[in-house]
C-alpha cells in the first residue's frame, strides 16, 4: 500500500507519503547516515540501496533521511511492501509532485524519469523486496525498466531503496545494514529502561534493533517493575544464549532467524487469548487496517475492546500504529511472516474479510478507482484461497467500469492473475478461463497493444474450438477481426469478421450475426469501399430491428451515418446520426448518445459548420466525462482541436489536441496519442513552425510503427511530407508521400491512396514539375470518383484546376474548377470551407458587402488578370452574387 499524505513540516519541503516509523529511542547509526549522506550530494549517484535482513531497521533509517535531509525540497515516501504496482507508485508520486498523469506502465516510466529529472526530489521505496520473484528478477518489468532510465538519465533527485534482497540491476550504491554496535545498543536498552548485562546481550544478538526492542517490549510488560534481562529465562528464553552461541548455528542470517522466532514465541505465548486471535486474524489483510476492520475478524468482541488490544500490541512491537487521518495498525514485515506461518489455514479469516468487505462495498455508479477497492481486496482474498471462479465473479462486477474508466492496466493484471493460475491447473473447458482471455485480450486491444490482444483472442479461439463452443468461436474471431482492423491489415480482418459471420448464422444467432455484419461494414469503410460498408449496416440494421434490439440498432444507423459522411454525403449522414440519437436517448444508453453526438459534429465538420460542430462534440464531452468513458473524452478533445485548428484559433486548437494526448497517454490508447500528435502537428505546421510540427509527427510515426498501425503510419508520413513540402525540401517531402502510397495501396486503404496521391501532386506542383503533379492529382480523382467520395473528387478537381492555371491550360483549369465549385456546392459546404486561394476569397468576400464593392471587383478583374481568367473570376462572383441583383 502506498500511503497518500501530503505534508509540509519545514518551510520549502513538500513531504508526500508517510514513513508510518517512529524515530523514537533513535541511536546510533551515525556511520551509516554519513555514508547515504555522501552518495545524496554525488552528482554521478543516483540509486542508493540500503540492504539487510528483516528488522534491521531499514526503513527506520530511510525514515531518518526522509524526515532530516537537507537539499531536497520535495520528497516522496512508497512502501511498496504488499506489492504495490509500478502503475499505482508512478501516479501517486507525478500527482503529488503536480506532474500530469498517465495511465499506461510504459509511459508511466518515461513520465516519472521526466518528472524526477525537472528537480531536485528524493523518491523512498521501501521494502523492495516484496516486488522480487525467487531469481531476484522482477514481478513487473516497468520497475526495471524504471531503474535502468533512471540510472542512464538521472540527475539532481536521488532514488533510495530499502530490500531484503538484491535486485539483479546494476547503477545501485548499497549500504549492507547490520546491527547496531554494541554501545548503540546498550543506550537502546538503557533509554527503553532494561537493566542488567546489557553489552553482552547486544553482543549475543549482534545489535539486531527489533529483537533488542521486541526483548525490551516483552519485558517492560511482564516485568514493568524490575524489566531486568535476568528475567529472560522465567518468559521461556533461558536458552537464548546457548542456542545462539551453537555451533551448528552456521551465519548470521541464520542465528539473528533463530532469535527472532525465539522472541516472538516467547512474546506471543504471553499474550491473551484474545491479542492471540487479533494477531492471527487480522494478518490476512493487505496494508494497514483500522479497527473496524479488525472487530470484522472477532465480532463478538466490542470496537473499543478490540483498538484497546491493538494499542497493547503496539507496545509490544508487534504491531506498528500509523496515524495518518485516521488511527490504523500494520505488521512488521518480519513479524507478519512469523504470524501467518503461526496462524496455518487462514480460510475462515480470509472468508471473514471477504463478508466485511461486501458489507462496505459501495455500489453503482462509481467514479473512480477508490470507489471500487473492496471488490478489489475481495478478489485478492478468494485469489489466496485459490478461488478462482469467485475471484472472477468479483472482478466482473466492475468489469465495464474498469474499462470505461481507462483502468486496463488493472484488468491486464487481475485477469493475468487468473489466466496464470487457470493454465497451471489445466481448467481450459471453464467458461471463466475463457472469458478472463478475451477480457485480457480486449484490455490489450484498448491499450494498442494489438499482437499482445491477439495472442489472447487466438488463445481463446483455440479453446472454444476445443471444447466445441461455437458462439465463442464466432466472439473471439470478430475480436481477432477488430484487432487486424486496428492494426491496418483490413483483408486479414475480413476473413475473421465472414468465418464469425458464418458461425453466427449457421447456430441462429441473430444479434450476434448482427453485430458481425457491422464489423464488416467497419472493415470494408476502412478500405474505402463504401458501397458496400453500407450494403454490410443496413442487413445488420435490419437485424436488430427484427429482432428488437434497439441499441444495436442505434449503432447500425451510426455506423451508416459515418459511411454516407465519407462518401461526402452529409445531409443523409445526418439523418442516420439523428435517429441513432433518437434511439439512446430512448434506451438511455448515454455511451451510444455520446458517440452519436460526436458523429453529428464530425458531419457539420465536414460541411464546414464549425461552430455547429464545436457543440456537438461539446456536449459528447459532457457525456463522456458524466459516465467516465476516458477514451471518448480523448476523442472529443481530438476533434475540438481539429475543428478550432481550421477556424485558425490555432492556441485554442493546441490546448485540445494536448488534453487529447494527455487522456490518450493515462488510458494507454497508443493508437489515439498517434492521432492527437498528427493533430499538434498539423497545428504547427499552419504556425510555420514546420521544425516542431515534424517533431510531432515523428513521435506519431514512431507510435504507430510500435504498434503495427500501417494505416495510421500511412496518415504519419502523409502529414511528414506536408510538413517537409513546407520547408522546401522536396525530395524529402517526395519519399514520405511515395512511401505512405505504398502503404496504402499495400493495405487497400483507397481513399487513403487518394490522400498520398494529392500529397505527391502538392509536392511535384511546387517543384514546378507541372505534367507529373497533374498525374498524380488525375490518379487521385479517379479514386475519389471509383469509391464515391464527392469531397476527395472536389479537392482533386480544384487542384487540377489550379496547376491547370499555372503552366497556362486556362480553358482545362476553367473546367476543372467550375466542377469543384459545383460539387462543394452539391455537398453544402460554405464558402469559407472550400479551397480556394485565399487571395481569391479576399476578393469574394469584399465583393459580397455590396453592389459598389461588387463593380470594384469586376474593374479590379479587367485590368488585373488575363483575359480568359476574368471569365473564370466574373462566373464564380457571378454564382456567389446573383443574389445580390435580386434585392
Amino acid at each position: 500500500m502506498i500511503e497518500s499524505s501530503t505534508k509540509a513540516e519545514s518551510p520549502g519541503v513538500l513531504k508526500a507519503g508517510n514513513p508510518g516509523k517512529s524515530l523514537a529511542y533513535w541511536q546510533g547509526r551515525t556511520t551509516e547516515i554519513e555514508q547515504i549522506q555522501q552518495w545524496l550530494t554525488d552528482n554521478n549517484t543516483f540509486l542508493i540501496g540500503i540492504e539487510g535482513i528483516g528488522g534491521t531497521g531499514k526503513s527506520t533509517l530511510a525514515t531518518k533521511i526522509y524526515d532530516e535531509i537537507a537539499g531536497f525540497p520535495k520528497r516522496f515516501w512508497a512502501d511498496v511492501s504488499n506489492g504495490a504496482s509500478f502503475s499505482d507508485l508512478a501516479r501517486q508520486v507525478l500527482t503529488q509532485f503536480g506532474f500530469p498523469v498517465p495511465e499506461k506502465e510504459v509511459q508511466l516510466v518515461e513520465a516519472l524519469v521526466r518528472c524526477l529529472r525537472s528537480g531536485q526530489f528524493l523518491l523512498i521505496i521501501d521494502n523492495l523486496e516484496s516486488l522480487l520473484q525467487p531469481d531476484r528478477q522482477w514481478g513487473s518489468l516497468f520497475y526495471g525498466d524504471f531503474f535502468q532510465t533512471w540510472v542512464e538519465s538521472g540527475s539532481n533527485s536521488k532514488v533510495l531503496v530499502t530490500t531484503r534482497e538484491r535486485p539483479e540491476l546494476k547503477g545501485f550504491e548499497w549500504l549492507l545494514l547490520k546491527g547496531l554496535q554494541v554501545d548503540e545498543g546498550v543506550a537502546l536498552l538503557t533509554e527503553l529502561g532494561i537493566k542488567g548485562d546489557l553489552g553482552e546481550f547486544v553482543e549475543l544478538v549482534d545489535g539486531h534493533p527489533l529483537l533488542l526492542r521486541l526483548v525490551a517490549d516483552l519485558l517492560k510488560e511482564e516485568y514493568s517493575q524490575d524489566p531486568d534481562l535476568s528475567r529472560l529465562a522465567d518468559l521461556g528464553l533461558g536458552n537464548l544464549q546457548q542456542l545462539l552461541t551453537d555451533s551448528q548455528v552456521v551465519g548470521i542470517h541464520r542465528r539473528e532467524n533463530v532469535g527472532m522466532v525465539l522472541v516472538l514465541d516467547a512474546s506471543f505465548n504471553r499474550l491473551s487469548e484474545l491479542q492471540k486471535a487479533l494477531l492471527l486474524n487480522i494478518s490476512v489483510y493487505r496494508g494497514a487496517v483500522d479497527s473496524a476492520a479488525a472487530v470484522a475478524m472477532l465480532p463478538e468482541n466490542a470496537e473499543p475492546e478490540i483498538e484497546g488490544e491493538l494499542r497493547n500490541l503496539v507496545k509490544r512491537s508487534l504491531l506498528v500504529e500509523k496515524l495518518n487521518g485516521k488511527r490504523r495498525f500494520e505488521f512488521q514485515s518480519v513479524v507478519l511472516e512469523y504470524v501467518r506461518y503461526k496462524a496455518g489455514n487462514q480460510t475462515q479469516a480470509h472468508q471473514r474479510a471477504i463478508d466485511y468487505y461486501r458489507s462496505i462495498a459501495k455500489q453503482p455508479p462509481w467514479t473512480t478507482k477508490d470507489d471500487v477497492k473492496e471488490y478489489l481486496e475481495i478478489f485478492d482474498h478468494f485469489y489466496q484461497l485459490k478461488d478462482y471462479n469467485s475471484a472472477f465473479d468479483n472482478i466482473w462486477v466492475c468489469d465495464d467500469f474498469l474499462s470505461l474508466r481507462g483502468y486496463y492496466n488493472d484488468k491486464v493484471e487481475l485477469y493475468g492473475q487468473l489466466v496464470s493460475k487457470w493454465e497451471g491447473i489445466g481448467e481450459r473447458k471453464n467458461w471463466k478461463y475463457n472469458a478472463s482471455l478475451t477480457s485480457l485480450g480486449n484490455a490489450y486491444f484498448s491499450l494498442g497493444e494489438y499482437q499482445r490482444a491477439i495472442e489472447f483472442h487466438q488463445q481463446s479461439l483455440e479453446i472454444s474450438r476445443e471444447i466445441g463452443e461455437r458462439n465463442g468461436e464466432a466472439v473471439s474471431l470478430g475480436n481477432l477481426g477488430n484487432a487486424y482492423n486496428s492494426l491496418g491489415q483490413y483483408q486479414q480482418a475480413i476473413k475473421f469478421h465472414q468465418q464469425s459471420l458464418e458461425i453466427k448464422r449457421e447456430i441462429g444467432e441473430r444479434n450476434g450475426e448482427g453485430i458481425s455484419l457491422g464489423n464488416l461494414g467497419s472493415s470494408y469503410r476502412s478500405l474505402g469501399q463504401y458501397q458496400q460498408a453500407i450494403e454490410f449496416h443496413q442487413q445488420s440494421l435490419e437485424i436488430f430491428r427484427e429482432t428488437g434490439n434497439r441499441n444495436g440498432e442505434g449503432s447500425s444507423l451510426n455506423c451508416l451515418g459515418n459511411a454516407y459522411c465519407s462518401l461526402g454525403q452529409y445531409q443523409q449522414a445526418i439523418e442516420f446520426h439523428q435517429q441513432s440519437l433518437e434511439i439512446f436517448r430512448e434506451t438511455g444508453d448515454r455511451s451510444g448518445e455520446g458517440d452519436s453526438l460526436h458523429n453529428f459534429g464530425s458531419a457539420y465538420y465536414c460541411l464546414g459548420q464549425y461552430q455547429q460542430a464545436i457543440e456537438f462534440y461539446h456536449q459528447s464531452l459532457e457525456i463522456c466525462g458524466e459516465i467516465g468513458d476516458r477514451r471518448g473524452e480523448g476523442n472529443s478533445l481530438h476533434n475540438l482541436g481539429g475543428a478550432y485548428h481550421v477556424l485558425g484559433q490555432y492556441q485554442q486548437a493546441i490546448e485540445f489536441y494536448h488534453q487529447s494526448l494527455e487522456i490518450c497517454r493515462e488510458i494507454g490508447n497508443r493508437s489515439g496519442e498517434g492521432n492527437s500528435l498528427i493533430g499538434l502537428g498539423n497545428v504547427y505546421s499552419s504556425l510555420r513552425q514546420y521544425q516542431q510540427a515534424i517533431e510531432f509527427h515523428q513521435q506519431s510515426l514512431k507510435i504507430t510503427r510500435e504498434i503495427g498501425d500501417r494505416n495510421g503510419e500511412g496518415n504519419s508520413l502523409i502529414s511528414l511530407g506536408n510538413a517537409y513540402g513546407s520547408l522546401k525540401q522536396y525530395q524529402q517531402a517526395i519519399e514520405f508521400h511515395q512511401e505512405s502510397l505504398e502503404i496504402k495501396r499495400e493495405i487497400a486503404d483507397r481513399n487513403g491512396e487518394g490522400k498520398s496521391l494529392i500529397g505527391l501532386g502538392n509536392t511535384y506542383n511546387l517543384l514546378g514539375h507541372h505534367q507529373q503533379g497533374i498525374n498524380f492529382y488525375q490518379q487521385s480523382l479517379e479514386i475519389f470518383r471509383e469509391v464515391g467520395d464527392r469531397y476527395g473528387e472536389g479537392l482533386s478537381l480544384m487542384n487540377l484546376g489550379n496547376i491547370y492555371q499555372r503552366c497556362g491550360r486556362i480553358q482545362e483549369g476553367f473546367t476543372a474548377l467550375y466542377q469543384a465549385q459545383q460539387i462543394f456546392q452539391e455537398l453544402g459546404i460554405p464558402f469559407e470551407a472550400m479551397l480556394y486561394p485565399q487571395w481569391l476569397k479576399s476578393v469574394i468576400n469584399f465583393a459580397q458587402r455590396g453592389r459598389l464593392q461588387f463593380i470594384l471587383c469586376v474593374i479590379f478583374g479587367l485590368i488585373a488578370f488575363p483575359f480568359a481568367f476574368i471569365w473564370l473570376i466574373l462566373l464564380l462572383l457571378w454564382r456567389l452574387m446573383r443574389s445580390q441583383f435580386k434585392t
